[in-house]
């Protein structure tokens, strides 16, 4: 088990440890509120629903993101990363091991700090494919050191699991704004490429959800920030069908077809 404190592992150069789940095969997560027996999440020794990077194989692919790329209230062998590592592995027909660090109400600069951590002391990857979080999303440690995750201009509701309503929250919800939403994103956004370019690693973007269309309003204030060249935006494949087994998030059916599209053009950048 993790004895090291929240903010101790954001200030280390070492992944964010999820202490919670290390090794745990958890029968619900997050916004779950059933176990039907349909889905067991086996996560690994840093608490994410991935191979350990003891694992690596001749071509390692990194996918990070939130609840829509860690897959939940959907079976692992059936979200878009998998789905996609897969038609990889067809098609240059080399062993191909994903890790995927998709994490549920994360935020941009978290995202961002983990791929940091991640390349530059765990994994070199072949690959690495971001669907960015929200950009309204905000996390911060408290003044006893504990992580918090904000969901940005969504207030938690009455049985959110992932986020509550306490007074920092609802500050940081009232101070927010599109343009700083957008400063964070940026932030966020050119930190990634950087350090890929330093280290001679492809990233391919790409946003979903009602994110998108967020995104897709404030795009034109991201023309000189976003090479769009490796951003993939899923106009015909984006919305949640709400048949997760949760009832909110993505189902089968819109990781398999978000899954054919983003191969798609992700095939044009191998």
């Amino acid at each position: 088990m993790c004895n090291l404190k929240d903010f101790e592992l954001i200030l280390s150069n070492n992944v964010f440890i999820n202490k919670n789940y290390i090794n745990k095969e958890l029968l619900t997560i997050a916004s779950d509120t059933k176990d039907d027996g349909t889905i067991l999440y086996k996560m690994n020794e840093q608490g994410y629903r991935s191979n350990s990077f003891k694992n690596k194989s001749e071509f390692n692919i990194l996918t990070l993101g939130c609840s829509w790329t860690m897959g939940v209230g959907v079976r692992n062998e059936a979200i878009w990363p998998q789905l996609i590592s897969e038609q990889i592995e067809n098609k240059i027909q080399k062993k191909v091991t994903l890790f995927n660090y998709g994490t549920y109400g994360v935020s941009t600069s978290f995202t961002a700090k983990n791929f940091y951590k991640i390349v530059t002391s765990e994994l070199k990857p072949d690959l690495v494919l971001i669907m960015w979080p929200g950009f309204s999303r905000r996390d911060y440690l408290k003044d006893n050191g504990i992580f918090k995750k904000i969901g940005g201009f969504r207030l938690a509701h009455e049985r959110d699991v992932i986020w509550k309503n306490e007074e920092e929250d609802r500050l940081f919800v009232e101070l927010r704004n599109d343009y700083q939403d957008l400063m964070e994103f940026w932030e966020a956004y050119k930190f990634v490429e950087t350090t890929a370019k330093l280290n001679n690693i492809k990233v391919i973007h790409t946003i979903a959800g009602y994110y998108y269309e967020i995104f897709r309003g404030l795009k034109h204030y991201l023309n000189s920030t976003i090479d769009f060249d490796t951003f993939f935006e899923p106009t015909d494949c984006y919305q949640t069908d709400f048949t997760a087994r949760d009832n909110h998030h993505p189902g089968e059916k819109w990781h398999n077809d978000f899954a054919k599209k983003f191969y798609e053009f992700i095939d044009k950048k191998l």
